[in-house]
């Protein structure tokens, strides 16, 4: 990343420090299964569920997942969920917040490439990296945009924001963000596996296993 664009990030991230998404409180329910929104989370588990829909079954996407937050990532994705990103951010929180911190701030390692993402149709499971076509040894954060300390504080401030294409910070957020999505092998996205792809319309649900923080004994 160049070093004006860092220092341009650096000065954003001042002005919105103290913006960040409000913390949200969970419903529980008798079986001790949380629930953000459309996230649900299952501690015993270490495990987050939510629906989603296929969209793409082809081409070229940046990211296998879209929870609603960053609008412009939409179309450059093949399975959309109803689901908002802040209530994925709350829920990674709850099972791991030393590794959701990492998740947060980009950082790839051990920990974060143990983070297990699967897509189950009517009772089987398949891990979500089959439906990509990458020799990489992809992460959850190559598998669904997790969000960023720089622009969540604009993008996901309220449910209702007008698409964020129309904020001053928008251009300045896609750059940065794109230079960000490049891999180590200097790549950016993927194409989808279409023979494994599940047909457009196929209404699928969404698992990431977490692995267990320490605090929990796990």
């Amino acid at each position: 990343m160049g070093k004006l664009l860092t220092v341009i990030l650096i000065a954003v991230s001042v002005l919105l420090s103290g913006c960040v998404p409000i913390s949200q409180s969970p419903e529980v329910n008798e079986d001790n299964i949380l629930t953000f929104g459309d996230v649900t989370v299952c501690k015993v588990d270490s495990e987050i569920r939510f629906s989603a829909t296929v969209h793409r079954t082809s081409g070229w996407v940046q990211h296998l997942l879209y929870l609603h937050g960053y609008h412009w990532l939409k179309e450059q994705s093949a399975i959309v969920s109803d689901a908002r990103l802040s209530q994925l951010q709350h829920a990674l929180g709850v099972l791991n917040p030393q590794l959701w911190d990492q998740l947060w701030h980009g950082v790839q390692n051990d920990a974060t490439l143990d983070v297990k993402v699967y897509i189950e149709y009517q009772g089987s499971r398949v891990p979500a990296n089959t439906l990509i076509a990458s020799d990489d040894e992809v992460q959850v954060g190559d598998m669904v945009f997790l969000g960023c300390p720089y622009f969540d504080a604009v993008a996901l401030r309220s449910l209702s924001v007008a698409d964020c294409r129309v904020c001053p910070v928008f251009p300045l957020e896609q750059k940065a963000l794109q230079e960000r999505f490049i891999r180590g092998n200097g790549e950016s996205g993927y194409e989808i596996e279409t023979s494994l792809m599940f047909a457009e319309g196929t209404e699928v649900e969404v698992i990431i296993v977490v692995p267990k923080s320490n605090e929990s004994g796990g």
